[in-house]
């Protein structure tokens, strides 16, 4: 079928929704609810305009012969409006918000240059006795929760766009109390219990969810100069940083950029990858007969203990490649550069927010590409004069045993980020049969099949974030076309 939009004519299938035509002929329009998959017309900011009425978008399926218009004087009004509203109970808050800067209300704001606050009562307007009232209600509606070791959590940003209520794999999300009263939360509000794949801090549009770490303490780290701050780079993060830096395009501007903040080196964790493989493919070998769950996926691991504990002793336990590198870091390379252990700060940089709750006694700190930005505007680092340079590699050469055959050119690295890549290649090297899993529906299927023994093959891999590290929870949106 046909469709105009803004006065042109779109092709357009049965069933698509008019926001879905616009993005995919790169037409913007503003949301801060709608996620690929899901499409709730909450925040009312994607209106449009079809014969002089207006219409959400996100949620409204095309016909023949539709004439939409996405930009014009009352759509305009009616998204200004709409902001307004949700900004009103921000305003003031940015400053000391982790999202400052990153957040998409407040770019929305200032796209529409949303200014005067009609909907904020002025103090003066209001009496004591009104104002005390004001300040119990809102007191009163906001929950807190630093109950959980990853994600920390405030309804007092929540814009109420269900985004986490959609995406999250293990479904914690809902809704309490009623009529003016909702908010998002947890049931009976306890503290935020579960498997850490970030995807709910990813995709909300404010500061309501965000990662939890001590960036003030990670800064001094790096300010320190009697500190050897090493990072640890996820090769995941190549992929997806520039959607929190568009400036880090390649990956030696990115490894600049971390010298610039304050790491003194800067190491691939691609050569971890390959010692972890190393470990997986001996561990196989001497596992005949046994179905082996691929544990170098944190929340799938989390998600097994809590939902499937019957399969934890399936699960292949070896280290992650960020603790196999720390070790090597703080014993074989601190001894080798004369350096006391407990001055070396490793800090590992990674697309996965489960992570953290992983670290070891050797991985100081892990942190998400988000916090890697938060860390760059905190200090200012002015990325156009960052100069390119490229990892350190002397940790390589050093720890590599001789003669070993380590892929060092990045291919395994390339491959274990994505789902099924760490099977196949122990596959090939076991001769062993495999099967893969992309997301938690897939994971739940084939757990399933498992528990009634449908599942033959030694090798199972599951990674909770669809597409696997690639798309992992602690990096930003890709907000482009």
């Amino acid at each position: 079928m046909k469709i105009k939009i803004n006065n042109q004519e779109y092709e357009a299938r049965a069933g698509e929704t008019i926001y879905q035509v616009c993005q995919k002929n790169r037409i913007k329009i503003p949301t801060l609810c709608s996620l690929k998959d899901f499409h709730e017309g909450l925040c009312r900011i994607c209106v449009v305009e079809q014969n002089g009425k207006l219409i959400t978008s996100c949620n409204k399926q095309v016909s023949d012969g539709m004439e939409i218009a996405t930009e014009s004087e009352e759509v305009s009004r009616a998204r200004r409006i709409n902001l307004e509203l949700l900004w009103s109970d921000h305003a003031g808050k940015c400053v000391t918000c982790k999202k400052n800067r990153k957040c998409e209300l407040q770019d929305l704001a200032e796209e529409y240059k949303i200014e005067n606050f009609h909907f904020v009562p002025r103090k003066e307007e209001l009496t004591i006795g009104e104002e005390l009232d004001l300040l119990k209600d809102n007191r009163l509606r906001v929950v807190v929760d630093e109950g959980n070791p990853a994600i920390s959590r405030t309804t007092e940003l929540c814009v109420e766009c269900r985004r986490c209520i959609n995406v999250c794999p293990t479904k914690e999300f809902g809704f309490n109390n009623r009529a003016g009263d909702v908010v998002v939360g947890t049931p009976y509000e306890k503290p935020l219990d579960c498997i850490f794949c970030g995807q709910c801090v990813k995709d909300c549009p404010v500061g309501a969810i965000t990662d939890k770490n001590d960036l003030p303490k990670i800064i001094g780290e790096l300010d320190d100069l009697k500190k050897m701050a090493v990072a640890l780079v996820d090769p995941a993060i190549l992929e997806s940083v520039a959607f929190e830096q568009e400036e880090m395009d390649s990956k030696e501007k990115i490894v600049g950029v971390l010298q610039a903040i304050g790491f003194e080196k800067v190491f691939d964790l691609g050569f971890g990858m390959e010692l972890m493989l190393e470990q997986m493919e001996k561990k196989i070998k001497d596992s005949p007969g046994k179905n082996i769950i691929l544990g170098h996926c944190p929340s799938l691991n989390l998600y097994i203990q809590k939902y499937y504990p019957q399969f934890v002793e399936n699960i292949l336990n070896v280290a992650n490649p960020d603790e196999i590198m720390a070790e090597h870091i703080k014993r074989d390379y601190a001894r080798e550069q004369k350096i006391n252990p407990d001055d070396i700060a490793v800090i590992s940089i990674s697309s996965c927010t489960a992570k953290k709750v992983s670290k070891s006694e050797n991985l100081d700190y892990v942190i998400t590409v988000r916090e890697l930005g938060r860390i760059i505007r905190q200090k200012n680092i002015k990325l156009a004069d960052i100069k390119q340079t490229d990892f350190n590699n002397e940790l390589v050469r050093s720890l590599a045993p001789p003669g070993a055959k380590l892929l060092l050119n990045g291919k395994s690295a390339k491959n274990i980020i994505r789902t099924g890549g760490a099977a196949e290649i122990l596959a090939k090297k076991t001769k062993a049969k495999y099967v893969v899993a992309d997301g938690i529906e897939q994971i739940k299927n084939i757990l399933n099949n498992l528990s009634k023994s449908r599942i033959e093959t030694k090798i199972i891999e599951g990674m909770v974030c669809p597409g696997g590290c690639v798309n992992g929870g602690g990096q930003s949106r890709n907000f482009k076309f």
